[in-house]
């Protein structure tokens, strides 16, 4: 029936897609969550950056985000080939591999607060 050889490997290639795909959801749901957010009638624009509109808060959050998504997207490149060699699945690797460049990603973070 579904005997899984113990030579077969997942595709590096269906790996990198399923990684792309949950990064695709992931911005695409933040996108979609904020905006419907109402803004508020009153705001205070004395702060900096208060009062930007929805566009200029999408690109400013591109500049910002670009650098951030570009790292976690090397370490994931780096992640998939090793994973896609071991696993036999490509949803598997592709999943862990986004799963370990976050958990990369948080370690780099906290260990850069705590150097502050």
């Amino acid at each position: 029936m579904d005997d899984v050889d113990g030579s077969h490997r997942a595709s590096f290639r269906s790996s990198l897609l399923v990684a792309l795909g949950w990064y695709a959801t992931v911005i695409a749901a933040a996108l979609l969550g904020t905006s419907g957010i109402p803004t508020a009638p009153d705001r205070d624009c004395s702060a900096m950056f208060s009062c930007l509109t929805a566009q200029e808060q999408l690109g400013l959050l591109a500049l910002v985000g670009a650098p951030f998504l570009a790292g976690l997207l090397v370490i994931t490149l780096a992640l998939t080939g090793l994973l896609a060699r071991r696993l036999p699945s490509s949803i598997l690797a592709g999943t862990l591999s986004v799963l370990g460049s976050l958990a990369v990603a948080a370690v780099a973070g906290a260990a850069w607060q705590a150097a502050r």
